[in-house]
């Protein structure tokens, strides 16, 4: 159902109750709740980039919801996720998150796609992402990060492209990368690279990659 660009200021009250795919970008929905979802019990994907979004309550679950888009909105902190149990795709790109608490994705462990770029995050935390054992694709970039976590990328087992392009990165701790793991791409470009005796690790780690 496509509801893109429609001045809406709440979900329409009459969409079809077998609806899989959702489209409410382009509207005024400032704040929602998922609860306002409930009746689409065959819900899997849901857009709602370009709404000028500050709050999202989440907790009444939508137990089919695969895709979610929040991208280009005014969040200024991560929504719980709470009752999300299938998510494999979350885009949050072009918000206002700053940091992230440790274990912010713990209640969507199928989480393979997770698109942060173009927030302002700051710091994150060693344990950020902790439990996304099926993540295999991480946009980190452009943002304003400075350093990162030894331990950040630890429990992604699975992962196979990281972004981190366009941060404030001077250097990246050693043991960084988790040893032994392959990545398809990582991408570290337009970062203020500081090159002396801190960067030998992450230039080691290319040559062998």
């Amino acid at each position: 159902v496509n509801c893109t660009g429609q001045a809406l200021s709440a979900v329409p009250q009459d969409l079809p109750a077998d609806t899989g795919i959702l489209l409410l970008s382009g509207n005024h929905l400032a704040s929602l709740s998922t609860a306002a979802f409930l009746p689409l019990t065959q819900l899997q994907d849901l857009d709602l980039a370009d709404n000028g979004l500050v709050a999202l309550h989440t907790g009444p679950p939508l137990p089919s919801l695969r895709e979610l888009t929040l991208s280009r909105n005014a969040l200024g902190a991560l929504p719980t996720l709470q009752g999300l149990p299938a998510l494999t795709h979350l885009a949050m790109a072009h918000n206002s998150l700053v940091t992230l608490v440790p274990g912010a994705f713990s209640t969507v462990p199928w989480l393979q796609d997770l698109d942060l770029r173009g927030n302002q995050l700051q710091t994150l935390p060693q344990e950020a992402f902790a439990g996304l054992r099926a993540l295999k694709y991480l946009d980190l970039s452009d943002n304003l990060l400075e350093e990162l976590p030894q331990e950040l990328l630890q429990d992604l087992k699975n992962l196979e492209t990281l972004w981190l392009s366009g941060n404030r990165l001077r250097t990246l701790p050693t043991k960084f990368f988790p040893e032994g793991h392959f990545f398809a791409y990582v991408f570290l470009t337009e970062n203020p690279w500081h090159c002396d005796c801190n960067l030998r690790y992450l230039r080691a780690w290319i040559r062998q990659n």
